[in-house]
């Protein structure tokens, strides 16, 4: 076993397990990229700008328990209804998100239907053995890959994750998680979710919701309903 294992088994072993539900509020940060600076498009680097100015504007919650979460947006005001609409969508928020031990779910609904699409995250996490403090909270770093195949291509994004062992609940910003504890900064490629607030142990916690009559379809399910109303317009 090595040293980061032996310290995250002994957060464990000391009883912050207790832990048994939560909220957290996390604020969010687009930063600029290269291919945004070298686009010829005036019109996407415009609504992009709009989105990174925008997004200090949005506040997201994960209410969780030992068993599942739920994350999502809280509704505020951007600087004008088009940026908070665009620091939406480039924050890679679909959807209210729900998570259990096993699955990670995105309720979508929109002009393609309503419905729960089953999402992979990430899975295969490097542990670094490099702490910083979140809020008073000792975090360990983690790395990993988030893969996108939206049928226009395949894209590799970095992902980083700044997890808790203290909050055993391996749940996170926008259904990723599996982490020996819970995630407080995420980044992925150049979206930041940073925690503004941290409530443990609430007197009126997270219970889990229930979805029971909303179809749950896979990534390549929505492609094909993509591709549908794509040719669709055509004709």
């Amino acid at each position: 076993m090595n040293v980061l294992k032996i310290v995250i088994y002994l957060f464990f072993a000391s009883g912050f397990s207790q832990i048994k539900n939560g909220r957290i509020e996390y604020s969010l940060v687009i930063d600029s990229f290269e291919g945004l600076k070298n686009s010829k498009s005036t019109y996407y680097k415009s609504n992009y700008n709009k989105a990174i100015e925008n997004a200090k504007y949005l506040n997201f919650i994960l209410e969780f328990n030992n068993e599942s979460s739920a994350f999502y947006l809280e509704q505020g005001l951007g600087l004008d209804d088009g940026g908070y609409f665009y620091a939406k969508i480039h924050s890679g928020y679909m959807g209210k998100v729900f998570q259990n031990l096993d699955f990670t779910y995105a309720l979508v609904n929109n002009e393609i239907g309503k419905f729960l699409l089953k999402r992979e995250t990430t899975k295969d996490w490097e542990l670094i053995n490099e702490t910083k403090n979140i809020n008073g909270f000792l975090c360990y770093k983690a790395v990993g890959e988030f893969v996108i195949n939206n049928g226009v291509g395949v894209f590799h994004h970095p992902v980083i994750a700044w997890y808790c062992p203290k909050i055993p609940n391996s749940f996170g910003p926008n259904g990723f998680g599996k982490l020996p504890g819970l995630i407080l900064e995420l980044q992925v490629k150049n979206i930041l979710f940073g925690v503004r607030k941290v409530e443990l142990n609430l007197d009126k916690p997270y219970l889990s919701e229930k979805n029971e009559n909303v179809k749950t379809i896979d990534e390549s399910e929505i492609n094909k309903l993509i591709d549908k109303i794509d040719r669709t317009s055509k004709n």
